[in-house]
């Protein structure tokens, strides 16, 4: 029986202890089969280069550092490419045409160990200094890159993908992330039968910090149905509005992390706060009104590359205060200012 250890909670007692003494046999499995891989990759060509990129989590995360799979193939065309991922997050990168293998982690702490095992001939790890395996607590301590940039001061070296690039020891990149979804994704929402203009709204952060308050979404969402006459299709793990009427769609805890993308690609507008989703939705060129407000000891923070960043494809609205002090008649004014645009 396998445990599925994303899901589990920290608590005191024997799960710590267990989870370390679990991590090297995963280790050790992973690591035969990981040299019996490259032993063939070099049979195959010796000269060849094994380069690996590490972004274990979270989604948006994964999302916003896209482009550094496209820089790494770009300046090494002929590499093999791994990027190491833990396996919720797996189908974000499994159909990037510019990784030939996403190797699934069990945890921060393996791939503490996977890092120090030589298999591979260059390390590109994202892994921001201090974060600790969720289970066990260890701290990641950084190999390779800059180890000053940690969890706690990472928006003062820009945007995620900078910092990012940063602490890997690389160049700082500014393009555009970009999102594969196959045709079977496709299909699947297909057979949702969504209207043919709609607007996501994404409410609720795994940090309450950056949210915006329940009743501000509700009041948000009935004056766009009621006024703009556009469906509200909501997203996420958890509902937030309570809508009865035909014009909101809940989609909560119903789809995948690709098909959630794709709901977003097909969208005429994305209303969210600072999170993954909203990633998504830069990463498929759909336009947002994004809500952002001071988080931890940032005041004022950009989280995105490309056109959520340069604001040709998204209004970003900043709070004094957290993002819950934003006004509804500033969201409302930005969403249908953008709406009008779009639908005329």
């Amino acid at each position: 029986m396998s445990i599925n250890w994303h899901k589990v909670k920290y608590v005191k007692g024997a799960l710590p202890y267990l989870h370390r003494a679990t991590v090297p046999i995963i280790f050790a499995l992973d690591y035969f089969r990981l040299r019996l891989k490259i032993r063939q990759i070099k049979r195959e060509n010796p000269d060849r280069k094994v380069v690996i990129i590490n972004l274990l989590e979270h989604f948006g995360d994964i999302v916003a550092c896209e482009p550094v799979a496209r820089y790494v193939r770009r300046i090494q065309p002929n590499a093999f490419i791994f990027w190491s991922v833990r396996k919720p997050y797996r189908e974000l990168l499994t159909h990037n045409s510019s990784i030939d293998e996403v190797l699934t982690v069990h945890c921060l702490s393996e791939w503490m160990l996977l890092s120090k095992s030589g298999l591979f001939d260059e390390l590109i790890d994202l892994q921001l200094q201090d974060k600790e395996c969720p289970v066990c607590q260890r701290p990641f301590h950084k190999g390779v890159g800059n180890g000053e940039i940690t969890i706690e001061n990472y928006y003062n070296y820009g945007n995620l993908l900078a910092a990012f690039c940063q602490s890997a020891g690389i160049p700082i990149i500014e393009d555009q992330p970009k999102l594969s979804i196959p045709d079977e994704v496709r299909n699947r929402i297909d057979a949702l039968d969504l209207p043919g203009k709609y607007i996501v709204v994404h409410c609720a952060s795994n940090e309450k910090s950056r949210d915006w308050l329940k009743e501000k979404w509700v009041q948000l969402t009935q004056k766009i149905i009621r006024e703009l006459e556009l469906t509200v299709v909501e997203i996420g793990l958890q509902p937030t509005l309570e809508c009865e009427s035909g014009y909101h769609v809940n989609l909560c805890g119903q789809l995948s992390l690709l098909e959630t993308a794709e709901v977003l690609r097909r969208a005429a507008l994305f209303i969210g706060i600072d999170s993954g989703p909203s990633h998504l939705a830069n990463a498929v060129g759909t336009y947002g009104v994004i809500l952002l407000g001071e988080y931890r000891i940032f005041k004022r923070y950009m989280p995105y590359s490309g056109g959520y960043k340069t604001g040709e494809n998204a209004t970003c609205i900043y709070a004094d205060g957290p993002a819950a002090n934003i006004y509804v008649d500033e969201v409302y004014k930005a969403v249908s200012y953008a709406i009008v645009g779009k639908l005329t």
